[in-house]
């Protein structure tokens, strides 16, 4: 098939083009290449990944105290600053606390406090944490640990715990200013209950 000068000229036109940038254009495909596969490698990794952490996890907490605790040990250092140590921080204390072992408990939930990372663990675990304090007649240290409690679905409950500490005390009135502020937030389920703290003053 014979062609024109004009298709000539672009078919050379065409090739000098190619010649001069086949190169960059044949690494753009292999990045690309290499972006998507390591892209889709690295999700079924974290895949994988997460499920082996939530295999080790269940393992944990149906195991027997006594039996797994170096393997607890073992778990929590693995899982540095993740919410899978903090869960099983907070499981464990919350063994320790049914046991009345508060002193225990406190450990673990000081350490569940460093190892978190979300504010909404930060705040559950600083509430609880508060609770073993207040157990313990440790005043001081419950009101500090509630300082590290955020956002406004834990404000009733931070309130009234502010007002428990100060009734252990024997501070009525602060109690009561407490517990009012709590009432002033709570849900319709929370509210008899700060109602009954407060008749109760």
């Amino acid at each position: 098939m014979a062609y024109t000068i004009d298709e000539e000229q672009e078919i050379n036109q065409l090739k000098e083009w190619w010649k001069e940038n086949y190169k960059g254009i044949v690494v753009v495909f292999v990045l690309t290449l290499a972006v998507v596969y390591g892209w889709r490698y690295w999700q079924h990794y974290q895949v994988e990944q997460a499920q082996a952490r939530s295999a080790q996890y269940e393992q944990l907490i149906v195991s027997d105290n006594a039996e797994n605790k170096q393997e607890f040990q073992e778990f929590i250092q693995t899982h540095n600053n993740s919410a899978y140590a903090v869960f099983a921080l907070l499981e464990r204390a919350r063994d320790e606390v049914e046991a009345k072992q508060y002193a225990e408990a406190e450990k673990l939930l000081q350490e569940a406090l460093k190892q978190s990372t979300d504010s909404i663990l930060t705040s559950v675990t600083a509430l609880r944490l508060s609770e073993v304090q207040l157990q313990l007649k440790q005043y001081q240290k419950a009101l500090e640990s509630l300082q590290q409690v955020s956002g406004e679905s834990w404000a009733s409950a931070k309130y009234v715990l502010t007002g428990d500490i100060a009734l252990a005390q024997g501070e009525k009135e602060q109690a009561k200013a407490s517990f009012e502020q709590a009432l002033s937030v709570a849900d319709e389920l929370e509210k008899p209950l700060i109602q009954v703290r407060l008749n109760n003053l």
